[in-house]
């Protein structure tokens, strides 16, 4: 399992973006919520943050507002409001090698 982190600065958030909806749940009980849209975005390339011998702290993602259509349309520029990160366990060969050891009709020599 993969687990992503994500840190929000809520300096950025524009709270004039904060919608307020009322439901009726299951319980028949009337619930007033207040959301936020953004969009959590893969990288293209992860950036490597940190590193230990067997893992590494990667920056992943990236978090920004929702846009509408007709924002995108307009070409209005995106705001960043924050990042993901992961780790990820660095392959010191050792896999490859009890492959070797598990497998020696696979040696090419």
């Amino acid at each position: 399992m993969n687990k992503i982190s994500v840190t929000i600065d809520l300096g950025k958030l524009d709270k004039s973006r904060i919608k307020e909806r009322t439901y009726t749940n299951k319980d028949g009980q009337e619930v007033s919520v207040k959301e936020y849209q953004m969009d959590v975005v893969e990288l293209k390339e992860k950036k490597t943050i940190k590193e230990g011998d067997t893992w590494r702290m990667v920056k992943s993602h990236f978090v920004a507002d929702s846009q509408s259509k007709e924002e995108r349309e307009a070409k209005k520029e995106s705001n960043f409001i924050g990042s993901g990160i992961m780790f990820e366990n660095i392959d010191t060969g050792m896999e490859a090698v009890k492959e070797l050891q598990d497998n020696p009709d696979s040696i090419p020599f």
